[in-house]
């Protein structure tokens, strides 16, 4: 009996503790991690100050998978096309042309040429937008240019807000000299080059370039570097041919010459004269008191692109205020992005044209390359050649 009765006792006192405690529920199942997709990766992974591309053009240029590119050979740093290609698994296929003529002549056979991104000079642009081989961009997949691109990069009067083309760099077209040997207190006026001191007979070397000798002398005078008017082009050509015994060579990249001190005074583009000046310090470039004309380099998109996201990836990816300063560092021409400037180095900032140089430059226009602009310019070219 006392044994039932501790048992009865035992169970009664199990029912209340029962009946006391909370109601257990069931463990919660753990969590499931929401998966991160590559798009998210990527934008995770920018640093501050660069912008994503939106998610359907990311994923389209994965999906495409490559890059067809159309430049100039050894012209860019490689650590360029290598970083983007390890960042998005993208395929680059590189073609190089000679000159911009070549680009053109491309096109004019095969309007639907398949290259997804193309550089050209501002007569190559013209002409390619006259053949109608260009698409527009779709600015809402280039965020960083969006926010980046400067004033004059936006407000080419042939290529207003970046329809047709990003503008990358811009360079003014004038000259540099070796301050061993050029004391001139004419400087920086074109004069220096276009009426040298006879000290510098054979000294002397211009680009090998019709429009640029020409419009350089169009300045000078006081004209339009797009000049078509006869009496104003013949003016310019006597200039040259006065100037002439003193060239020892027209030459659009006379790196021998210069860096070996046979040539003391140099046309060129300013980018090229600040590249020679890294090399030799003591040849620094002249920015005409005359004013020059406005060279911009240009990024397109063919209308016979097969991967259209990858290229508009790749030319916001060029945006980013790191990547862009580390290319015109390696190019040195003035980059038209407006941070990227102050990233790059004191030395080459210090060379830089100041805003306020680009209101006494030309933009380009199509007089000096069709009807009687051309027409005259090939026979005075013709006769300084000759």
């Amino acid at each position: 009996m006392r044994l039932k009765w501790l048992i009865s006792v035992g169970l009664v006192i199990c029912l209340v503790m029962a009946f006391a405690l909370p109601m257990c529920a069931p463990a919660p199942a753990p969590p499931v991690e929401e998966e991160v997709g590559p798009y998210e990766k990527y934008v995770s992974s920018l640093s501050e100050g660069e912008y994503p591309v939106p998610r359907d053009c990311f994923e389209q240029a994965m999906e495409e998978g490559q890059l067809n590119i159309y430049d100039w050979a050894e012209w860019w740093p490689e650590e360029i096309y290598e970083g983007f290609s390890q960042e998005f698994g993208i395929k680059i296929v590189k073609d190089n042309f000679a000159d911009y003529g070549e680009v053109v002549a491309k096109f004019k056979v095969n309007p639907e040429t398949e290259y997804d991104y193309v550089r050209n000079d501002p007569k190559a642009f013209l002409e390619l937008k006259g053949l109608g081989v260009l698409q527009e961009l779709n600015h809402e997949w280039i965020p960083n240019v969006n926010k980046y691109l400067s004033e004059v990069g936006r407000e080419v009067s042939y290529n207003r807000n970046y329809e047709y083309a990003v503008t990358t760099d811009i360079s003014p077209t004038n000259y540099g000299y070796n301050t061993k040997y050029v004391d001139d207190p004419r400087i920086p006026s074109w004069s220096v080059l276009f009426e040298p001191d006879e000290k510098y007979k054979g000294r002397i070397t211009m680009l090998n370039d019709m429009y640029e000798v020409i419009g350089g002398a169009l300045k000078y005078l006081g004209y339009s570097w797009n000049s078509d008017d006869e009496e104003e082009l013949m003016e310019a050509k006597e200039l040259l041919l006065r100037q002439k015994p003193y060239v020892m060579a027209y030459d659009s990249w006379p790196v021998r010459l210069v860096l070996e001190e046979e040539a003391w005074i140099a046309q060129s583009w300013h980018g090229d004269i600040l590249f020679l000046r890294s090399e030799l310090e003591t040849f620094v470039p002249a920015l005409p008191t005359e004013g020059s004309v406005m060279i911009y380099g240009f990024l397109v998109i063919p209308k016979g692109s097969p991967h259209p996201a990858a290229a508009h990836l790749w030319i916001n990816y060029l945006f980013r205020p790191r990547v862009n300063a580390f290319l015109f560092e390696a190019i040195c021409y003035p980059p038209t992005h407006t941070t990227a400037g102050e990233l790059l180095s004191p030395e080459l900032r210090e060379w830089l044209p100041p805003e306020e140089y680009w209101e006494m430059c030309d933009d380009i226009s199509l007089k000096p390359f069709t009807g009687k602009g051309l027409e005259l310019r090939s026979q005075i070219w013709e006769e300084l050649m000759g």
